[in-house]
Parts: C-alpha cells; sequence; structure tokens
C-alpha cells in the first residue's frame, strides 16, 4: 500500500481534503502535502500544506508516495500516467471503515473511502474512486479511472468500462455492461447494458444525451 512515510496529494480541491483525511485516518503516513497550480495565491488546503505546483512532483519523487486527487476521469488518468512513465510509488489507500475483502484485487491509484464496500472477486482497476458508502458487490470490475460516486450500489457480476461516473445515490443490476464512458445522473437505477459517452437519467436509467 505504501513505500514513503511522506504523502504527495496532487490536487487541493475539496476530493484533495477528503482524500488527505483518508489518508491520515490509515496512521501510515507522517506527512501529508498538496501540490496544485493554485500554489501561487494559496498555501493551504484546510489543514496541509500546499507547497508547490503541480508540475514540482518530480521533486518528491525519491522520498514520497504520490495520489492524483481529482475528480475528472480523464484529467485523473493523464496526471497518473506521468507518474506511472517515470515509475513514481503509487499509493492506494483504503479508509479503515471501509470493508475490502482480501480475496479481490485493487490496483494503485485507487481510493476507496469511508465505508464503502467491496466484495469477493471484485476487481478495482487503477485510478478508481469508489467514494463514501458505495457498495461493489462479488466478481465486479470496475475498469481504470472510473468514479462510484458516494452511495452507489452495484450488483454483482458487473462491468464498468473505463473513465465511468456513476453519479451519487445510482444502482446497477446484476451481470451487465457499463460501456466506457458512460455517466449516470443522481439516483439512476441502470437496467441493461449501456452505450459509450453517454449520459443516462432515471428510473430506469434511460440515454439522455452524448457525451461527446
Amino acid at each position: 500500500m505504501n513505500k514513503h512515510k511522506t504523502l504527495v496529494i496532487i490536487g487541493a480541491g475539496g476530493h484533495g481534503r477528503v482524500v488527505a483525511d483518508c489518508a491520515e485516518s490509515t496512521a501510515v503516513y507522517h506527512e501529508i502535502i498538496f501540490l496544485d497550480d493554485c500554489f501561487s495565491t494559496r498555501k493551504n488546503n484546510r489543514h496541509w500544506p500546499i507547497v508547490g505546483p503541480i508540475d514540482s512532483w518530480t521533486e518528491h519523487s525519491d522520498n514520497a508516495d504520490f495520489i492524483v486527487a481529482v475528480g475528472s476521469n480523464a484529467l485523473r488518468e493523464s496526471l497518473l500516467q506521468r507518474l506511472f512513465a517515470t515509475e513514481s510509488y503509487i499509493a492506494t489507500l483504503i479508509h479503515p471503515t471501509a470493508f475490502v475483502s482480501s480475496h479481490c484485487d485493487i490496483a494503485q491509484g485507487v481510493v476507496i473511502f469511508a465505508n464503502a464496500v467491496v466484495n469477493v472477486g471484485a476487481r478495482i482497476d487503477e485510478g478508481c474512486i469508489i467514494n463514501t458508502a458505495a457498495t461493489i458487490d462479488h466478481d465486479c470490475h470496475i475498469q481504470a479511472y472510473c468514479h462510484i460516486a458516494p452511495g452507489v450500489n452495484i450488483a454483482g457480476g458487473v462491468n464498468v468500462g473505463k473513465r465511468s461516473w456513476l453519479g451519487i445515490g445510482s444502482s446497477v443490476v446484476e451481470y451487465i455492461t457499463i460501456a466506457e464512458n458512460t455517466q449516470s445522473g443522481a439516483g439512476a437505477v441502470i437496467t441493461r447494458a449501456t452505450q459509450s459517452n453517454t449520459l443516462y437519467l432515471g428510473v430506469p436509467a434511460q440515454p439522455t444525451r452524448s457525451l461527446i
């Protein structure tokens, strides 16, 4: 899970604060710092210091773990790919109140927040956000750079495509495929396979508009 005692968080917004609080709750890191391009005008993200712009991350690559705390799936992917390319150490953060089965696979750069559940046989690929109280049931595959928002419930055997964003309180029925870059609105109930690059709204969820 970690290699160093300093954690560098890239992205000093509200999501970054939740990531920092999650990291602090693990009691693993002695120091938690932020990098953000707001550095010229802001030096703190509430309780934690902002020590430089994003491009200064190379100054820390020999003595820190990294996590990208950016809500945009595409931007999070871009930043993580830069870190992976230089073999920087990418952390995985799991809040102590989350339940994560010992029989699942969690990749680097994943953050699993408070009261989330990841059940047996699940696979969470790199750069995913499993947000507060979301549940991922048995044998699901959450592909890279997805954001599973607070309170989302995903039934067993679901495959969620890369860069998908399931909105707060969404539900997904068992054994269906969510295509790449699917988005769902708050409270949507997805009952059938989706089309890529499409926003789904409603109960049951219906395709509403293209995202490209």
